[in-house]
């Protein structure tokens, strides 16, 4: 699977079609799925706001992710095990998308998604996709936050819990 070494994909480039033909040839093996919005929980909504996150990582059992546009909507829950529905927030512009198992993170790529260190991030997919394996291939989305509806219900950020 050399292509998750590869450049990430500048979603601005390909038509979402185009990118779910590209992905079923690199990934054969792998569902490909497009995603049409991002939900997160507050604590890490916030940091989008604040300017510490600029990425979310995202797993899918036998699937890899692509967008659907080259700006998403985001949703806000405040835990993501609740079932209340979440609430639009803003959009993100997505700027790339690259694909790494997850033994191939690193410190930067935990940085970009608001974690401190590499085991931080790593434990939190755990917690929230449950049974990862470290040959998993994760969907790391990279983006800027482009519209902005922050309600003040939005805490300020402490220690996170699971990305949604």
């Amino acid at each position: 699977m050399a292509f998750h070494h590869a450049k990430p994909i500048n979603q601005g480039s390909l038509v979402p079609s185009d990118l779910k033909a590209h992905l079923s040839c690199e990934f054969p093996d792998l569902d490909a799925v497009e995603r049409h919005r991002f939900v997160m929980v507050a604590d890490l909504a916030e940091l989008i706001f604040s300017a510490k996150k600029s990425s979310t990582i995202r797993f899918s059992k036998g699937a890899v992710e692509y967008p659907s546009a080259q700006e998403l909507p985001l949703f806000v829950v405040g835990d993501h095990r609740e079932k209340a529905a979440p609430t639009c927030i803003g959009a993100l512009h997505i700027g790339a998308v690259c694909y790494k198992t997850l033994a191939e993170l690193n410190e930067t790529d935990a940085h970009k998604d608001g974690f401190a260190s590499k085991a931080d991030l790593v434990d939190a997919l755990k917690r929230f996709y449950g049974d990862i394996q470290s040959s998993d291939v994760l969907s790391v989305f990279e983006f800027t936050l482009s519209n902005r509806r922050r309600p003040t219900s939005l805490t300020p950020a402490h220690e996170h819990s699971p990305a949604a």
